[in-house]
Parts: C-alpha cells; sequence; structure tokens
C-alpha cells in the first residue's frame, strides 16, 4: 500500500474511533466513574487498526465491583462480542501493570473494535500517564509517516502485540534509530533480538 493510502487509512480509522468514543458515548460512560485518558494508537495518531487504548483513576483501585459497573455499563449500551477482565494486582503476568483491566471486543458500524481498558489509582495512574505524554513528545518529533508505513504492514502479522512486533518496539526504532522501513525494521529486530526492547 501507498503512503498516502497509508496516511488516508490512519485518518479514517481516526474519524471512526472520534466518533465511537465521543458521539457514541462510550469516553462519557467511562468519565462518570473518574478521570479517564485516551491514549496510544487514537492520541499517538498512529492507528492502523481497530484498537482504542483507555486508562482510568478508580477511587479504590482495586474496588472490582465498581470495575464491573463500568463493563456492564459498556456491556448494556454496546454490541460486545467479548469482554475479558484480569485483576492484575493477584495475577502478576509478567510484563502487565498493577491494575484492573477490562479487554473488549466492540462491534460498532459493523466493524470489530479492541478497546482496551485499565483502571488505577491515582498515583500509578499518573506515572503512567507521565511517561505516555513523554512519549507523545518524542512521536511528534519523529517521522510519522515512517511509523505508520512500518505498523501498517507489521500490525498484520500473526505476532503482532507480542514481545517483539508490536507497537512500542516501532516507535522506539523510528525515534532513536531514524528507521524508515519495514526492511530495516526488521533487521533492526534481528540485530536487537537477545536485547529488552
Amino acid at each position: 500500500m501507498s503512503d498516502e493510502k497509508i496516511l488516508t487509512h490512519a485518518r479514517l480509522l481516526r474519524e471512526e474511533a472520534t466518533k465511537l468514543l465521543h458521539n457514541e458515548g462510550l469516553l462519557s460512560i467511562l468519565t462518570a466513574f473518574g478521570k479517564t485518558r485516551v491514549i496510544g494508537s487514537y492520541t499517538l495518531d498512529t492507528m492502523t487498526w481497530r484498537d482504542i487504548d483507555i486508562s482510568m483513576i478508580l477511587p479504590d483501585e482495586q474496588d472490582v465491583g465498581l470495575f464491573f459497573e463500568i463493563g456492564k455499563r459498556i456491556a448494556t449500551k454496546f454490541q460486545i462480542t467479548k469482554m475479558s477482565y484480569s485483576n492484575h494486582f493477584i495475577r502478576n503476568f509478567p510484563g502487565f501493570d498493577h491494575g484492573l483491566y477490562w479487554g473488549t471486543m466492540l462491534r460498532y458500524n459493523e466493524q470489530d473494535w479492541k478497546i482496551d481498558i485499565w483502571g488505577y489509582g491515582e498515583n500509578d495512574f499518573n506515572a503512567h500517564m507521565a511517561d505516555f505524554d513523554v512519549l507523545h513528545t518524542k512521536i511528534k518529533q519523529a517521522d510519522r509517516t515512517s511509523i505508520l508505513r512500518i505498523k501498517h504492514t507489521i500490525s498484520q502479522r500473526p505476532d503482532y502485540r507480542g514481545d517483539v512486533y508490536n507497537s512500542m518496539a516501532v516507535y522506539q526504532a523510528v525515534i532513536e534509530e531514524k528507521i524508515t522501513s519495514v526492511k530495516e525494521f526488521d533487521d533492526w529486530i534481528e540485530r536487537n533480538s537477545n536485547a529488552n526492547i
């Protein structure tokens, strides 16, 4: 796919996500429970597939009942094909935050959207948002077209979002190494296969 088509695809995805978040009321459901921020590729303007990441402050970070009420509001408002709940305070899954998590598959406008919702206490929320803001600043100064070019290709690979092929790896490669192509990215992954990227 040409760069022009990839850029157009990213714009259309973001416009669709905006309608889901704002016009259809997904975000207002969450903000009714506390401070909420949409992060990830939507805010970074690097969307290549239908995926939205949302973080929110819970008054009590381990209030499972409240978190299920949030899930219920979403499930009764939208067409939900799947909701997966995890309590990462007790799960202790390597590489994941300590928080409550909904992994949701939502059908909107005849398309399937993956919605990741994390509930944190205020301190963890603020720490994560500070890290995200640093990344956002770096992304603004990076070659967005290269990011989208690489992400568009690798997001279609079966192992995308694993330990190797993921958005953060793309951002790191483009920001730090000025990688501009999928071939260069794959070579960079190979060189760093034994490093923690």
